[in-house]
């Protein structure tokens, strides 16, 4: 009678050990795997830049941050914040870039800045978190040097904010899809030259001022579901002719970038579409953005 007890006892005890087993090596493989994309290091590119000081080229760099979206993360005053924080992402944290208590940069060189931005390579060698720096490979020198001076000219925000934090869900993500961007400068392709342009060509600086929008609307401005975004959040629409966009004229673009409502009365979520930043851009910019998404 014993006997059969122990045996009847010992089934329940493998049926769930054997499982708990199984997950907790499925958890170890992909923390580890995730971790080691994290601590890995990269050769630091050397960079042969000059930093201006004038008051135009910080305007300019200001006006960089802005519609390169680095204030979306990183707020009006770069201050930093919490971006995201939940059970499915962790907490993503968009840091501090003043010179102010709590700064990311303390130390930094303009050099070991641009390299952040263009590449996502801290001055340790590691990535960065869940920065699109692997889209911020085509701003021009120098509009990379009027945004270092602009982040130079900040004025101080003393914030002290967490580290970031990943949970399992993001991990497991990334694990599936490597696209995601988790780690930017695993998606970085060497070398890293500065892109050229044709002052001349309106078709390229068209591309170039709508390579913002790629972040969101896909390479091809193509629209879809925004990579490494919330499952809540909406699809992005496509910004070709064949798209919404396509029956609108000049005008009613510029008044919906620039006001926020389209022409059938809809309003624009600056959460899912920040058009405040690209309301600043010029008549002749938007007339080029304009241009080029009609070739498309």
């Amino acid at each position: 009678m014993p006997d059969s007890q122990e045996k009847q006892t010992s089934f329940p005890i493998q049926l769930v050990a054997i499982p708990a087993a199984v997950i907790v090596l499925i958890f170890s493989v992909i923390y580890l795997h995730t971790e080691s994309d994290r601590q890995r290091t990269y050769p630091l590119t050397e960079y042969d830049i000059d930093i201006p000081d004038d008051s135009l080229s910080v305007e300019h760099g200001r006006r960089i941050f802005t519609i390169r979206g680095c204030v979306d993360c990183h707020g009006d005053n770069a201050g930093g914040k919490i971006v995201e924080s939940g059970v499915l992402t962790g907490t993503i944290v968009a840091p501090n870039l003043t010179t102010g208590t709590g700064s990311a940069l303390e130390g930094y060189s303009g050099e070991d800045i641009v390299r952040v931005i263009r590449e996502g390579v801290k001055p340790n060698g590691q990535s960065v978190v869940l920065m699109p720096s692997h889209k911020f490979r085509v701003i021009h020198k120098q509009d990379i040097e009027s945004l270092v001076a602009y982040l130079r000219h900040l004025s101080p925000v003393n914030r002290d904010l967490p580290a970031t934090r990943l949970n399992f869900p993001i991990r497991f993500y990334y694990f599936l899809n490597r696209e995601l961007g988790l780690f930017p400068a695993n998606l970085i392709q060497r070398p890293v030259e500065f892109p050229q342009i044709d002052s001349t060509d309106v078709y390229e600086k068209g591309r170039y001022l709508a390579s913002s929008c790629v972040g969101c609307h896909g390479h091809h401005l193509e629209g879809g579901p925004v990579p490494g975004a919330p499952p809540y959040w909406p699809e992005a629409p496509d910004l070709t002719a064949s798209g919404p966009m396509g029956d609108w004229t000049k005008d009613q673009f510029k008044s919906a970038m620039k006001n926020g409502v389209t022409p059938d009365g809809r309003h624009l979520d600056e959460q899912y579409m920040p058009w405040p930043a690209f309301g600043q851009l010029t008549d002749e910019e938007f007339d080029l953005i304009w241009n080029y998404l009609h070739t498309l």
